[in-house]
């Protein structure tokens, strides 16, 4: 649809010889993902599967930054104890 060149329907079988030498994180359909990811690890003198089971680990290692990074970020945003400032306002506030 709209051009697509991906002929492949998501859930299409692959055969078993291209299954055997497709890496399970690129999908089957996708030859120039495939061809772009070989090249990246031939230029850093890696093996295919090596290069995206590193690329994975570096994904979920950045997944897990910014999950750290968003509960550092809501107990920061918590409130705590009201400051030195504001609680002498509420005491002048307050009636005899």
């Amino acid at each position: 649809m709209f051009g697509r060149k991906n002929k492949a329907a998501a859930g299409t079988p692959v055969p078993a010889q291209e299954a055997a030498t497709t890496p399970a994180r690129i999908r089957p359909g996708s030859a120039g993902k495939q061809a772009y990811e070989a090249r990246r690890a031939e230029k850093a003198g890696m093996a295919l599967d090596k290069w995206m089971a590193q690329k994975e680990r570096r994904a979920e290692a950045e997944r897990e930054a910014g999950r750290a990074a968003a509960e550092q970020a809501r107990r920061k945003a918590e409130p705590g104890r009201p400051g030195l400032l504001r609680r002498l306002i509420d005491r002048g506030h307050r009636p005899i």
